[in-house]
């Protein structure tokens, strides 16, 4: 869920790179000190007893049963918040990260709009097939058969392979 209190995406890309590198229990420590820095509040409960913990940062707000895992959850929104990834990463952990990010993206676990899941969908072919490439297909003539579209896309994808 979010807000307008939200902050501009490059913003939030740039925290969600920090955050990437980050072990559970470190990702959790760095959200309670941006809640805190932002004027939020963190509440921490040692009663051990089942609750739902809710992260409510820069107009995104989740909640789990664990703050671990309600911190991964708000770190996979905050990503989708700022448009997704810009590649596949070259460290597998972080791969494996973005892996999850646009599975959880595709399976409609974290709220995105359609130009994310669609950028999740390119990553996640990107991090599969390294050599992949995408083709726009040229656009719909009417009257035009199978055939003649086919025929058409043929032509873009060879002129694609030619430029690459």
């Amino acid at each position: 869920m979010m807000d307008a209190a939200a902050p501009a995406s490059a913003e939030l890309a740039a925290l969600c790179d920090a955050l990437d590198a980050l072990a559970p229990q470190a990702l959790v420590e760095r959200l309670q000190a941006e809640v805190l820095r932002s004027g939020g509040t963190w509440h921490t409960d040692t009663s051990g007893l089942p609750a739902l913990r809710i992260i409510a940062l820069h107009g995104i707000t989740l909640s789990d049963m664990s703050y671990a895992a309600a911190a991964l959850r708000w770190r996979f929104a905050a990503r989708a918040a700022a448009g997704g990834y810009a590649g596949p990463a070259t460290e597998p952990e972080r791969r494996t990260l973005q892996r999850a990010w646009a599975l959880s993206v595709l399976q409609h676990l974290t709220p995105a709009t359609e130009a994310v899941r669609a950028s999740a969908q390119a990553l996640l072919d990107r991090i599969i097939h390294p050599g992949l490439r995408t083709i726009d297909p040229p656009a719909a003539v009417p009257g035009q058969t199978i055939a003649e579209a086919a025929a058409a896309l043929s032509a873009v994808a060879a002129e694609t392979e030619e430029a690459a």
